[in-house]
């Protein structure tokens, strides 16, 4: 069964308990006139706990990711509507999939969303108890949505070209790395705009209508449907207008990482159809506009530091890599080993679920970008991976990478439709930097005139601004060097806003690649007038990276009823990496905190 998409939004059952839709929108937005194009945006929808005739109701939060997220081998398997076989994992922001991020995260963040009272219970009769849809969507080129962003052939020779760059290695992790990643980009550059330039009209192919301002206009357009699907209903009535939800007019919108950047553009666009919107992990606009990516990660050594902290509190009993020599020890010893597999990569050998592998230094630097990201579920594992290498052992780290690959099997429709048809990918595909680059590098300025000797000052620069994450960070914009594919629709102005309703903003006290101060956080948060800022004190990408009560209650309390935190708030979490205690053990927990603690640990346990 496939689902024809439509200018209105017709749900159908889909994966168990979700239903999905495609929703036909104009490819150019500025030219609908004139220009008949469409595209069929991808939409999945987990449906309130209440029928949308109940005064409790309240309507739907659309969410968007901004992350990698390696799911369980038995979640593999998506939606037939969309011609998926299995996949591996969810693309990072931008080019991240919606569709994907509701199927395995959905369910807990309505838990945080809705009330704490379950709709049955006679206590929440009152219609101030709130249960939302929690709907997602796949951006323009990503996914389920089509037309599709395609630069290979087919998903067999996109999986060639991702193994072969991986092989070659991290920026700084051999003497020809560099050269060898700069051939690539431009290689890559140059075959996306040969296939997605023009189209066979030779009018501006899909490459040109990728970037976050048309998306938001996108989700402008997510917004206008669902008012539309909405007339009829009971809940649009008299009581629903009194109630403290927004009208569906409005946008509810719960971002994370990239995600942030395409709720504050929205904002800006559009600052009277904010109803609710909460924006977790503050990416700043400014400097994304301007493509310069730097100044990101300020924060990132700073993690690392307290990996050191957290391993000599925690002892050898949790912490492998643990030392009496106090965190400085740590840090000193996991520096030297990171620095020693440089230029001594580790044979791993068969076993029974996994064939010989080697473990190289862009590998291990591999594993602590993830330790940065997810301190809570990862620095444990880190520090035991770290402690084997030590060892001359990469056994872990190697059964950690065992599905990294999947076979990419060509179907009779690809053979039937031939090289560069849709019928040659099976979406999601696995992180591709040819999306990422068609959203990023169309959201800032052309930078094809910048030559290998400006960007090695780049890379330099960013490297000082954190040896841990430096030499991956810079790969992102050597995409942009070689991207000639330029946006219809641009937004030159300074993003900020007056909105109808105030933005909650979140940051963790220390964030990998979206700061609390300099930038990001505080920066964004006082561009938006009214808005207001929480700080929950952890290390990590996200505040869902680790588990707080604090942070989930207010974020719940501003879904239901719109209140914000007093000025200046800052949450403690409930433990931290190496299943240390946080601080809010000593806070009583009422009943419905356990179901909301079991949720924020599902989440935390499993963000990268």
């Amino acid at each position: 069964m496939s689902i024809t998409p439509s200018p209105d939004l017709s749900y159908y059952p889909c994966y168990e308990s979700f239903e999905c839709a495609r929703l036909e929108l104009p490819l150019d937005w500025n030219n609908q006139s004139t220009d008949p194009r469409r595209v069929a945006v991808a939409l999945i929808r987990l449906p309130s706990k209440v029928p949308t005739s109940d005064p409790r109701y309240g309507g739907s939060i659309i969410i968007n990711p901004g992350m990698v997220i390696v799911l369980p081998i038995e979640a593999r398997a998506i939606i037939r509507m969309f011609r998926s076989k299995r996949y591996k994992s969810f693309p990072g922001g931008p080019g991240g999939s919606g569709i994907n991020f509701a199927r395995y995260y959905g369910r807990y963040l309505q838990t945080i969303a809705d009330s704490p009272l379950t709709p049955n219970d006679t206590r929440s009769n009152d219609i101030s108890n709130k249960y939302f849809d929690i709907l997602s969507f796949d951006p323009r080129g990503v996914g389920f949505t089509t037309p599709a962003f395609i630069c290979f052939p087919d998903a067999t020779q996109r999986m060639n070209w991702k193994i072969a760059s991986d092989a070659e290695g991290l920026l700084g992790s051999s003497s020809a790395a560099f050269e060898l990643m700069w051939a690539r980009k431009h290689a890559l550059g140059d075959a996306c705009y040969a296939r997605m330039a023009v189209d066979e009209s030779e009018r501006s192919a899909l490459g040109a209508y990728m970037n976050t301002p048309i998306v938001a206009m996108d989700m402008k357009g997510i917004v206008e449907a669902l008012s539309r699907s909405g007339i009829d209903s009971p809940s649009r009535c008299a009581k629903y207008q009194s109630s403290t939800v927004e009208s569906f007019d409005k946008i509810q919108y719960w971002g994370f990482s990239y995600g942030t950047l395409l709720g504050e553009t929205f904002a800006a666009m559009y600052p009277d159809l904010v109803g609710r919107m909460v924006l977790d992990g503050v990416v700043d606009a400014d400097r994304h506009y301007a493509g310069t990516w730097d100044g990101n990660l300020e924060n990132a050594d700073a993690i690392m530091k307290k990996f050191s902290d957290y391993c000599f509190e925690a002892g050898l009993e949790r912490c492998a890599l643990y030392s009496d020599k106090g965190p400085q020890g740590i840090q000193d010893h996991l520096d030297n080993i990171i620095a020693s597999i440089a230029d001594a990569p580790i044979s791993v050998p068969v076993s029974d679920v996994r064939g010989p592998a080697v473990i190289t230094h862009s590998d291990v630097k591999g594993a602590v970008r993830d330790a940065l990201y997810s301190p809570f579920e990862s620095f444990e594992k880190l520090g035991r991976i770290m402690h084997d290498i030590s060892q001359g052992n990469g056994t872990l780290l190697a059964d950690s990478k065992t599905n990294e690959y999947l076979s990419q099997d060509l179907t009779p429709e690809c053979r039937l439709h031939g090289p560069y048809s849709r019928y040659c990918f099976s979406p999601p595909a696995d992180y591709a930097e040819e999306v990422v680059g068609a959203i990023a590098c169309s959201d800032g300025p052309d930078q094809t005139n910048m030559t290998a000797a400006d960007f090695l000052e780049y890379w330099r620069r960013v490297r000082r601004e954190s040896i841990y994450l430096g030499d991956r960070w810079a790969r992102n914009r050597l995409m942009c060097v070689f991207w000639r594919l330029r946006p219809r629709v641009t937004y030159p102005d300074t993003v900020e806003g007056l909105t109808s309703k105030p933005i909650l903003f979140v940051s963790n006290t220390l964030d990998p690649v979206t700061s609390l101060s300099k930038s990001s956080g505080q920066k964004m948060s006082r561009r938006f007038n009214g808005s207001r800022l929480l700080q929950q004190d952890s290390v990590g990408h996200l505040s869902l990276s680790t588990p707080s009560i604090c942070s989930a209650r207010i974020v719940r309390r501003y879904f239901q009823t719109g209140a914000l935190p007093e000025v200046g708030k800052i949450c403690s979490v409930y433990e931290r990496p190496f299943s240390l205690p946080g601080n809010e053990p000593s806070v009583t927990l009422e009943p419905e905190d356990h179901t909301l603690l079991e949720a924020l640990r599902a989440i935390a346990n499993h963000m990268w």
